[in-house]
C-alpha cells in the first residue's frame, strides 16, 4: 500500500470537537484523515504546550500514545523542504504554533527526508526506525 503526501493528494477535512466547548480548529488543529479517531488527544496537547520545542515533542508523544503505541509518527514543520514516502497512513493534521504550521502524520511504516534544518523545533518523531542523517526509514512493529 502507497501513500502520497497530504500536499500531493489532500484528503477531505474532517470536523473533530476537542474538548466540552472547544473544537480542534480553537486550537490550529487542522484534520484530515483521522481512522484512529484521536484529533482530540492531539489538541488537547495543542493546548499545553508552552514552547516550540515541547509543542512539537508534545504533539510527537500524544500522537503516540493516543495511536495506542502502535504506529509510527512524524511531527514535521511545513515551511521546512521534505521527501514521504509513508504507507498505512491512519492520522494525518496540521496544528499552528506561533504562525507556524507543522504536520503531523501516523502511519505503519515508510521513508522520510527532511531537506530543510533539524532540531526539534522542526521535526519529531517516534515509532521503529533507522535513521541516516535527514532521512528516516520507520518499520512496522
Amino acid at each position: 500500500m502507497s501513500f502520497a503526501s497530504a500536499e500531493e493528494n489532500p484528503a477531505p477535512k474532517i470536523s473533530q470537537t476537542a474538548t466540552a466547548g472547544t473544537t480542534a480548529a480553537d486550537v490550529g488543529l487542522n484534520v484530515n484523515l483521522d481512522v484512529l479517531g484521536i484529533a482530540n488527544q492531539i489538541a488537547d496537547a495543542i493546548k499545553s504546550s508552552q514552547n516550540r520545542d515541547g509543542f512539537v515533542k508534545n504533539l510527537m508523544e500524544s500522537s503516540f500514545y493516543a495511536s495506542g503505541q502502535k504506529y509510527n509518527v512524524m511531527v514535521f514543520n511545513l515551511s521546512q523542504e521534505y521527501e514521504d514516502h509513508l504507507n498505512g497512513v491512519q492520522f494525518y493534521g496540521s496544528a499552528v504554533y506561533d504562525g507556524i504550521t507543522y504536520g503531523i502524520w501516523v502511519f505503519e511504516d515508510g521513508t522520510f527526508t527532511n531537506k530543510g534544518d533539524g532540531g526539534w523545533i522542526n521535526w519529531a518523531f517516534r515509532g521503529w526506525f533507522d535513521r541516516d542523517g535527514s532521512t528516516v526509514e520507520f518499520h512496522r512493529p
